[in-house]
Parts: C-alpha cells; sequence; structure tokens
C-alpha cells in the first residue's frame, strides 16, 4: 500500500507541470509572510493606540538631536547614573567619568523652570534660545567637545549664528488641546496627584511642591535621561483617567478644538 502511495506521488510529479510547482511553493511562502506581516501590523496598531508605538517606521521615540543635550548633566542630582544600565557614566575609554578634582562628576541639579520659562504661565513649556545656552558655554566646557563646539557656533559667531531646530519628542494630535499652566498650578498645589516621583522628591513647608516636580507625570523622569525620550502613552485614557481622578472636566471641549 505505501509502494502504491509513493509511486502515486511520483506518477503525480510527473505529470505536474514545472509552472505548478513552482507557484505551489511560491503560494504557500506568500501566505505564511502575509500573515506575518498583518501580526506585525496589527501589535504595531495595538501598541500605538494603546501606549507607545513600536520603534520601527520612523516612530522612534527618542529622536536624534542637532546638538547632544544631557539632562543628566544640567538637571540630574549626584552622580551620572546611566538610566538604562544603573551604572555610572564612562567616558570613551571605559572610565567613570570625573571632575577636575578627580571626584566623579554629579548632575548640577538646575530647576527645569531655568530653561522652560513660560511652563508656569503658559500653554507651552517653551525652549531656550540659543543665547541662554551660550551665556553660560560661552567659558564653561571644554573646547575639544564636538557637542559644545557646534553650540557655539549656533550662538557665538556672525557667520555660523542660527536657532537650534530641535526635534520634538512629545506629540499630541492637532485636534487635541493641552495648557501647561493650569496644570502646572493643580499639581504643585496638590502634590498627591503627582505621578512617577523620584526617590529626593519632597514638599515644602507649606505643602506645596516646585514646578520641576510636577513633570514626571507626564513626561516620566527626564532628570535620568541621556537622551529625552517618550516614557508616557499620553493617549485619551490616560487623560480623562487623570482628570477623572482629580475632579477635573471630562467635557470633550477641555482637550479638544
Amino acid at each position: 500500500m505505501f509502494r502504491k502511495f509513493i509511486a502515486f506521488l511520483k506518477e503525480k510529479d510527473r505529470n505536474t507541470p514545472t509552472w505548478l510547482k513552482i507557484l505551489i511553493p511560491m503560494l504557500a511562502f506568500g501566505g505564511l509572510a502575509f500573515h506575518a506581516i498583518m501580526a506585525f501590523v496589527t501589535a504595531f496598531l495595538i501598541t500605538a493606540w494603546f501606549g507607545n508605538p513600536l520603534p520601527v517606521f520612523g516612530f522612534d521615540q527618542s529622536p536624534d538631536q542637532p546638538i547632544a543635550f544631557p539632562h543628566t548633566i544640567h538637571a540630574g542630582v549626584g552622580q551620572l547614573i546611566n538610566d538604562k544600565t544603573g551604572k555610572p557614566y564612562k567616558d570613551i575609554y571605559g572610565n567613570e567619568r570625573i571632575d577636575d578634582s578627580g571626584e566623579p562628576k554629579v548632575g548640577l541639579g538646575m530647576d527645569c523652570t531655568y530653561c522652560h520659562k513660560t511652563v508656569t504661565k503658559e500653554a507651552w513649556a517653551g525652549i531656550p534660545p540659543v543665547e541662554l545656552c551660550v551665556s553660560c558655554h560661552r567659558v564653561i566646557g571644554s573646547n575639544e567637545s564636538k557637542e559644545l563646539t557646534k553650540l557655539r557656533e549656533f550662538g557665538l559667531f556672525e557667520e555660523t549664528k542660527s536657532p537650534i531646530k530641535w526635534q520634538r519628542v512629545h506629540r499630541m494630535p492637532d485636534h487635541v488641546r493641552f495648557v501647561h499652566e493650569p496644570h502646572i498650578r493643580y499639581l504643585t498645589s496638590n502634590p498627591n496627584a503627582i505621578q512617577n516621583k523620584s526617590a529626593d522628591f519632597k514638599t515644602l513647608d507649606n505643602g506645596t511642591v516646585e514646578a520641576s516636580k510636577v513633570c514626571s507625570t507626564c513626561h516620566g523622569q527626564i532628570a535620568t535621561m541621556e537622551k529625552v525620550s517618550q516614557k508616557e502613552p499620553l493617549k485619551m485614557g490616560q487623560c480623562v483617567a487623570c482628570h477623572r481622578a482629580n475632579e477635573a472636566s471630562v467635557g470633550c471641549e477641555t482637550c479638544h478644538h
């Protein structure tokens, strides 16, 4: 019986046209490829709808900037720690970063509002002009640093002076209206509503917090990021849940044009 079956297959194979022999495997492979692609697209859409999309097709949540700006150095506190590895940052030679005195480099602990000056009073947080950056880095920082050299070219020399075209990281649809000022005002007065608090989070004597302490609710711990990325989904569900938890309006006209 088995021999008859083998003989039948051989006869079938002999009578099958060559083009059909090629087409059948191609259709089978194409079907598998189609289902694989559809599964990937479905996963991408689901993650994009409920959270941050997969980092493909240009949807990287951490774009390269014209000049590397390490928030760890400017806004961070304590020894500079890599937020991905949990270990101290190292230089190109594999040594821990140290200052001129031989001590581990620490963050400057600058307040967010020093650079993002309009965050407490306007809709937009504000991006500092290059003049503010070079007001410090005209003299601070090594002349051998490639990034600081680029910064000084943007801000110091008339023949190259121009605005820095920073790449936007956190995005919302055009039909969404988000105003920073009321959110900052509410959260500074209601510290219990703040999310993603840092280890050194503390309130002031009057029970409020500084404006720089509330940013983590939507942006995550920016001070620990060498390269800023979007940590929160910033989707409608997250906003509505926060509004309900804090008894804020959830009417459509509150956030939509």
